[in-house]
């Protein structure tokens, strides 16, 4: 069973209920049907916003993600086509963790910025 995180945008998060992460997460859809159900949501965490240093307080945040037994990370959406950081978080969690660029809508999203799979070394 994959144990799962997902990573969602500070500055949106103010705003939104993560509605679209959980019933994506809950029906087995978009970046989750590749668990066929077969996963467990384990941490949801936000980033410190656009005003803060965005990775500053990654590599505590990353320690605790390894101690819950993180898998896989699933970068939300939100940071997917809001985020000037974006692929930053990816390889850094890609240290660590397999990444997963989006967590519900389309695959390809609404940008060229989407990195779909980086597994971890």
């Amino acid at each position: 069973m994959k144990r799962v995180a997902i990573y969602t945008c500070g500055d949106v998060s103010q705003r939104c209920t993560a509605n679209g992460c959980f019933r994506a997460f809950n029906e087995c859809k978009d970046s989750f049907e590749r668990y066929e159900g077969n996963c467990k949501l384990v941490a949801f965490n936000t980033c410190n916003g656009c005003d803060e240093k965005p990775l500053e307080s990654l590599d505590i945040k990353i320690e605790k993600l390894k101690k819950a037994e993180v898998d896989v990370i699933h970068i939300s959406t939100c940071i997917r086509g809001r985020c000037s950081h974006y692929e930053e978080y990816a390889k850094e969690f890609a240290k660590h963790f397999e990444v997963i660029g989006y967590t519900h809508g389309s695959k390809e999203g609404k940008k060229n910025n989407n990195i779909n799979i980086l597994k971890s070394e």
